[in-house]
């Protein structure tokens, strides 16, 4: 039985036109599959990208600035860079113990840039420990994004299979 990577319940909130917007954890899966979408297309920066497309590629840019420096200070300077003008709301709210308390909503309608909306998205996950265990597949045709235990080095079996028949085979040639 695969363990969860967090409380699928924890989540944040945006606020666009007088509505409220979860998002949570369990976005993780998406933002995976859409690096992926971006690597596996090779999607690339152009005028004629569409809106999801673009949003592949800026989460591809940042699981790779993840992954190759870690949440390292210039990361994280960085993704604050993004984000600084965005604007919070104070909403009070119930608790599940029915008493209210405030949260701090950001306001969704100041978000209008693929890139933004997925930093904002992204710097939320990294404070839940979202990405923890974050990888790319070590089989070099491949190199898809997937979160797994440390010593994990694949993103599957089929991977992993692959990458040690071909080690077999340059090992049985000399």
């Amino acid at each position: 039985m695969k363990k969860p990577l967090q409380s699928e319940k924890e989540q944040f909130l945006l606020s666009s036109k007088g509505r409220l917007i979860g998002w949570g954890v369990a976005d993780v899966k998406n933002l995976i599959k859409n690096a992926n979408r971006a690597k596996v297309e090779n999607l690339k920066l152009s005028p004629d990208v569409t809106l999801q497309e673009a949003e592949c590629i800026f989460t591809q840019e940042w699981f790779d600035s993840f992954i190759d420096k870690g949440l390292s200070k210039d990361v994280i300077d960085k993704l604050n860079s993004r984000i600084a003008h965005v604007r919070y709301h104070h909403i009070l709210m119930h608790s599940s113990k029915g008493l209210p308390y405030w949260r701090h909503v950001a306001n969704a309608d100041q978000i209008h840039e693929p890139e933004l909306s997925i930093v904002y998205c992204l710097a939320h996950l990294v404070v839940c420990g979202a990405f923890e265990g974050l990888k790319r597949c070590h089989l070099k045709d491949c190199q898809k994004y997937f979160i797994g235990r440390s010593n994990v080095k694949w993103c599957s079996k089929s991977c992993g299979s692959l990458f040690r028949v071909r080690q077999k085979r340059k090992k049985d040639r000399f």
